[in-house]
């Protein structure tokens, strides 16, 4: 079993039966309440036949994973304004997402915020790479990798409580804006 798999899940889980709603802190200082779901185990007997139909190659940690919990809703609002939650995708999403939209051979899909998916290069898998995984859109076929494994994005996707932290390193002092706030709006905010 993946020590970071289990270890995030564990603590996580743990930290949702003392409170099961979690403030969560995003960009720009929004704080939104937040739950989180988990789906069951997948069996080793539906793992195996997920990886015999669809010849895609696993990584381990991800597996591991799958061994705990066949997919999770994470951070759900549920605050009035309703952001959409991470889905972590199990097996029977990963096979009707890759039924459902026309994907390279080698990508297959196991999460998806909003309008964004995260991919695994079962390409890279077999060939023991550990940057197997690409983000891309719901429109277009742009594949982007973000040369990371599942262990390392979903322990940080945790950490920093579902943002998008593979972006943060194109915001330097040189391109960050920041944003101003009016009186009115911050007078409307203390209220």
């Amino acid at each position: 079993m993946n020590k970071i798999i289990y270890m995030t899940l564990k603590n996580l889980k743990a930290r949702l039966a003392k409170q099961p709603i979690l403030w969560v802190q995003r960009e720009s200082g929004y704080v939104i309440p937040c739950t989180c779901a988990f789906y069951k185990a997948a069996t080793p007997d539906q793992i195996y036949s997920f990886v015999k139909e669809t010849g895609f190659f696993l990584p381990t940690s991800y597996i591991d994973f799958l061994k705990m919990h066949d997919g999770a809703i994470l951070f759900q609002d549920q605050s009035e304004y309703v952001d959409s939650p991470w889905y972590i995708f199990g097996l029977e999403e990963i096979m009707e997402y890759s039924e459902q939209n026309e994907l390279p051979p080698n990508l297959y899909a196991i999460a998806k915020y909003d309008q964004i998916i995260i991919f695994i290069d079962s390409s890279r898998v077999k060939e023991g790479r550990e940057d197997y995984l690409f983000e891309g859109a719901t429109i277009g076929h742009d594949y982007e990798a973000i040369n990371l494994n599942f262990e390392v994005w979903f322990e940080r996707l945790i950490v920093c409580q579902g943002a998008f932290f593979w972006y943060w390193n194109n915001y330097s002092l040189k391109n960050y804006q920041p944003e101003e706030i009016s009186l009115d709006e911050l007078n409307e905010m203390e209220e």
